[in-house]
């Protein structure tokens, strides 16, 4: 069991996944088929060794309250638990509703915990990593704070409104900046931070002080000059879920075999909700390729670089081609699909094509009748 208390914490400002965010915060949204955001992150703190786990909730808390009360994250509750912590204080703007004000509102629940060091990881983030050779990593270096970050070459498409790192040869924070786009290579903060309590106590006091608009990360990149702030390359997958083409463009890298080979596998086990649906039905005639297809399906029609969600039926004649379709979705005859995502329970029988792109996926709202 690793000496750490695991933070999940709330999404900032810059996350705005079109329509998918009505109706649930991102980490409690589908994806792969089987799986919700944050059950990858969850599950890096408990194969991690990292039991006791505080899951800061921003808006729409019921689908992400409802799953992981559903959901075994391999925790003895004799050693450990999670708990789901709201903002305490009323919001008399959004504006106001920042991850510093969540955590200042809940400090006293962070303070009973008796381990000394915080690992504080985001909820719109999906990547694999082992936080025990971090934090091995980061008693070594006697450093304040260790952020873990990545290599990017193509920031001027992906990771928009992320922080940038600049290292020096110590491997030491010495600037940061937002990521707008404007170079392909970047090294990108995973907004993934390693620290002492009192470190973690310190710095969450200090930004209140600073402006009640603050963010973590903006006490962060204040303190680079009087702190420490050593770095971790993470090496891997790893996406952002900032937008709707974020979601997208996630849900098919994933889907390619190396990359979800690399991330789910027996030896690192992504956990979720059970649930005791029959295995998906492909009538005669149907097609499918280069799919992930959940459990409870019925296919009929023809299903190619998609992903599928349960208890989804695509019926007889429709051809859905790389598209996200959400749990409980109908595919009606002769329906023709392209780049969409389709949210949960949403029916599509009255339209014969629907068609969007890389750039701009088509999002069908859930339980919306087309």
């Amino acid at each position: 069991m690793v000496k750490a208390l695991g933070i999940i914490n709330i999404e900032p400002y810059y996350v705005k996944v079109e329509g998918v965010e009505e109706h649930r915060p991102i980490s409690a949204s589908s994806i792969l088929g089987r799986y919700r955001v944050i059950d990858f992150i969850l599950s890096n703190m408990t194969n991690s060794g990292i039991y006791n786990i505080d899951v800061q909730v921003k808006n729409r808390p019921r689908s992400t309250v409802q799953h992981i009360h559903g959901t075994n994250y391999n925790i003895n509750t004799k050693k450990g638990n999670i708990r789901i912590l709201y903002g305490e204080k009323p919001v008399v703007n959004e504006i106001y509703n920042t991850d510093i004000m969540a955590l200042s509102s809940n400090m006293e629940f962070f303070e009973e915990s008796s381990a000394p060091y915080v690992v504080m990881a985001p909820s719109h983030f999906i990547y694999v990593q082992d936080f025990r050779k971090m934090l091995e990593h980061h008693i070594k270096s006697g450093d304040d704070i260790t952020v873990l970050y990545q290599n990017v070459s193509n920031a001027n498409e992906s990771f928009l409104m992320c922080d940038t790192l600049e290292i020096n040869k110590n491997k030491r924070v010495v600037k940061m900046d937002k990521n707008r786009g404007k170079h392909k290579h970047e090294k990108i903060s995973l907004e993934t931070y390693i620290m002492s309590k009192d470190v973690f106590k310190r710095l969450v006091d200090s930004a209140k002080v600073v402006s009640s608009l603050y963010y973590f990360s903006d006490i962060l990149a204040d303190s680079l000059k009087t702190m420490k702030i050593g770095t971790y390359c993470h090496n891997g997958f790893a996406a952002c879920l900032s937008t709707l083409k974020a979601y997208y463009k996630a849900s098919m890298d994933i889907k390619r075999e190396r990359e979800l080979h690399k991330m789910i596998n027996d030896d690192w086990p992504i956990y979720t909700a059970t649930n005791d649906t029959c295995p998906t039905l492909y009538v005669q005639g149907s097609k499918i390729n280069n799919s992930i297809v959940g459990n409870g399906c019925i296919i009929e029609g023809s299903v190619s670089n998609c992903v599928i969600g349960r208890n989804v039926v695509i019926k007889k004649g429709a051809v859905v081609k790389d598209c996200v379709i959400m749990p409980d979705s109908l595919i009606n005859k002769n329906v023709k699909m392209e780049k969409c995502v389709v949210d949960r329970l949403a029916i599509i029988t009255h339209i014969k094509e629907l068609k969007g792109t890389n750039e701009e996926p088509l999002y069908i709202g859930r339980g919306d009748r087309i």
